[in-house]
């Protein structure tokens, strides 16, 4: 919830002894909100157990529609919510209403209707059902699309009616580790086969890689440059590609399924990594430059490293959003703060996720500092 310490309980807050098993409690100006501890947290569940049964006013101070801008939060130890997160929090406003009229057994059930966003949404006289399939509904939005998906929703949506699509559109993290480290691998066996045959020969790389220190030494540095090249590909398919302004009914429907639902839904942790067969296209891409450039013998080492960096960078996305260890260690605190501002602040910000020395360059950084 914030960063700052939790104020003390004051006169009419809820006791974290009366706090029901299933769900946290707090209170935000005379406010009481109910929130399911099933509820994942963009800065980790620490913040949720580090406020329970408090007042918690001073992380969202009145402002208009009691949002929050950000104003002031790199001068403040204060973490300030964002105005989406005020949005979000009005749904555990109601639960809690809900609760204190029906009782804590049928609230229950709320909480999971609730949290998975049982609802319709209008939009300019276009509706979107969120619990039939998403795919095929959103590109009907048109030129409202990019406003509907940049506010984010809690929940796992359904993208097709066909149970044996829906289940490809899903993937867990350690399915991008298993799938491309054995080809990482490979490609860097591949260029050491190819360029052995060139060791004392003085045509060409033959005459650079004249002993079997230099071909090592050679490899090594392709394949650090792999790694290193890494940060621009992703800062620029994240920037270029995945946030291209679309409004067509097919566009719509085609940034949805690769960017727009991690945006809508951005606690979904079955689509935070990008499916093997998804990243295959953009694999072949950058596997097309680095050959231009390298060549059939060198690109092999040089893409080993890209797909390394991608995979730092995927285990980076998916722990920013689902582990508690990034709030430990500095560098990916910050790392994990510029990302959830991205996702719940400004999303024409922030596009490096693995590192922000593109944004810097490119003057796409955020522009304050919220202390998750």
């Amino acid at each position: 919830m914030g960063e700052a310490e939790g104020r003390g309980r004051e006169e009419g807050d809820t006791s974290a002894s009366s706090t029901p098993s299933a769900s946290w409690r707090f209170t935000i100006r005379e406010r009481r909100y109910c929130v399911p501890k099933d509820f994942q947290h963009p800065g980790g569940q620490g913040w949720m157990r580090q406020h329970t049964g408090k007042d918690i006013s001073h992380l969202f101070p009145s402002g208009t529609d009691g949002g929050v801008d950000g104003e002031g939060c790199g001068k403040s130890a204060v973490h300030f919510h964002s105005s989406a997160a005020v949005r979000l929090l009005e749904r555990f406003h109601r639960l809690e209403k809900e609760q204190s009229e029906s009782g804590d057994a049928e609230g229950s059930e709320v909480d999971k209707k609730d949290g998975a966003g049982s609802k319709v949404e209008v939009v300019n006289g276009v509706s979107i059902d969120l619990c039939k399939p998403l795919v095929f509904q959103v590109g009907k939005l048109r030129e409202n699309y990019q406003e509907w998906v940049h506010k984010p929703e809690l929940g796992k949506p359904r993208f097709f009616r066909s149970e044996f699509c829906e289940q490809l559109s899903k993937t867990k993290w350690w399915v991008v580790p298993l799938v491309w480290i054995p080809v990482s691998i490979y490609l860097v066996f591949l260029s050491l086969w190819r360029c052995e045959g060139l060791v004392g020969t003085g045509d060409g790389l033959g005459s650079v890689i004249n002993k079997r220190g230099n071909l090592a030494a050679i490899l090594l540095i392709c394949f650090v440059f792999g790694t290193l090249f890494w940060s621009l590909v992703e800062y620029a398919v994240h920037r270029f590609m995945f946030h291209v302004d679309t409004s067509s009914y097919w566009c719509n429907t085609l940034h949805f399924m690769f960017h727009g639902c991690h945006h809508k839904f951005p606690m979904d942790d079955m689509r935070l990594v990008m499916p093997p067969a998804g990243a295959l296209p953009i694999v072949l891409m950058v596997y097309a430059v680095e050959y231009l450039f390298f060549g059939a013998y060198l690109a092999p080492v040089v893409l080993a490293g890209t797909l390394t960096g991608y995979m730092v960078y995927d285990m980076i996305h998916y722990h920013c959003h689902f582990s508690e260890f990034t709030n430990r260690i500095e560098w990916l605190r910050q790392i994990r703060s510029s990302h959830m501002d991205h996702h719940y602040r400004d999303f024409t910000k922030g596009f490096g996720i693995s590192t922000p020395t593109w944004d810097f360059v490119l003057s796409t950084q955020r522009s304050k500092a919220s202390l998750l």
